[in-house]
């Protein structure tokens, strides 16, 4: 009897050793997990703020940023017809986010989905009065989703009581969309090589790459988040975005382009920009119609007082039906990369 006593009592404590086991796994995984959220939270480089429109704004704008010349951009608008201006943006209404973390000893790689709903807002004005016509300007609804994956490092921490700590160690571009019409296949950005002619007229080249990404790895391009990609304050750039629609397209020109691409950029509600990038032929853009929207984009700064920051670019494509037919579906596809801009001493 004392045997069979003996026995049953070490089959106990085995039990809760294996179970006091587990609830110290599932305790620390919980606080990996609540201190990966905290990492995500507190990181400039990972978030979606600066994406909003937050309404109806013009075509091209500065507000808040360490800009050369005027902080506003006078050319904001864009002829549609004679005599007619139009302005749009969306403002989201509802933005979830939700993470899902796969912890796997030294290593966690995170999910990140953004579910964000919203109005697409058109304003169309009647420039000879200034007055709205209210026949071309109207709202629609849109929903879209938008995924990001964050990698996370364990790295040896002696000031820590665990002995360790996590860190980012790197991203992948968020990329979003909203209907299936439009999609992305690649962007580049090059520097430029200014060349002057004999009657001192400036022209603007193609230059060095400086990043480049596509379709294909868009997903799974990790970013390393001690080298993410890094401009001079007011460096100039070319930005190249291919595109394709698989219309019907709705063009509003004989060039027949048929969808837009817009870069934002910034940090947050106060500090964004937006510019609109070319498929006509002209300026930067070497040949009409071909997909390849293009712009030379000048840089901010930093910030007054700053050396270096990091901001967040949201490249975008909205097809034309979008934006001047009431009734067509909301169709737009975002890629979107962190980058840090430095000044020079």
């Amino acid at each position: 009897m004392k045997k069979k006593m003996i026995k049953v009592l070490n089959i106990l404590l085995f039990i809760g050793l294996v179970f006091n086991g587990c609830v110290n796994l599932k305790n620390d995984s919980e606080n990996d997990k609540s201190e990966l959220m905290r990492l995500l939270d507190e990181d400039t480089a990972v978030g979606i703020d600066g994406y909003d429109d937050e309404g109806i704004v013009d075509m091209e704008f500065d507000n808040g940023l360490e800009s050369i010349g005027m902080q506003r951009v006078t050319e904001d608008t864009l002829r549609y017809g004679e005599g007619y201006r139009i302005r749009f943006g969306r403002q989201i209404i509802s933005r979830e986010r939700s993470v899902e973390f796969n912890v796997d000893a030294d290593t966690a790689i995170g999910l990140i989905s953004y579910n964000l709903t919203g109005i697409f807002r058109v304003l169309v004005k009647d420039t000879s009065n200034l007055e709205i016509i209210d026949s071309m300007s109207f709202s629609k609804n849109f929903e879209s989703l938008m995924t990001r994956k964050v990698k996370f490092f364990k790295v040896s921490d002696n000031s820590n009581p665990d002995g360790y700590r996590w860190k980012i160690a790197a991203i992948t571009p968020i990329t979003g969309s909203s209907g299936n019409k439009v999609s992305i296949s690649s962007l580049n950005i090059f520097s430029i090589e200014t060349s002057t002619n004999d009657a001192g007229e400036n022209s603007y080249n193609q230059g060095e790459l400086l990043f480049s990404m596509n379709s294909d790895i868009s997903g799974d391009l990790y970013l390393d988040r001690e080298n993410l990609p890094t401009f001079n304050a007011f460096q100039q750039i070319m930005i190249k975005v291919d595109v394709e629609n698989i219309g019907p397209e709705h063009a509003i020109d004989s060039l027949r382009v048929g969808e837009w691409v817009m870069l934002r950029f910034g940090r947050n509600a106060f500090q964004r920009g937006r510019r609109k990038l070319n498929d006509r032929g002209i300026a930067s853009d070497s040949v009409a119609n071909d997909n390849i929207h293009t712009a030379i984009w000048r840089l901010h700064g930093p910030g007054f007082g700053r050396d270096s920051r990091v901001f967040r670019s949201f490249f975008n494509t909205i097809d034309l039906a979008t934006i001047f037919v009431e009734n067509s579906e909301y169709n737009n596809v975002t890629w979107s990369i962190p980058y840090k801009v430095t000044r020079q001493n």
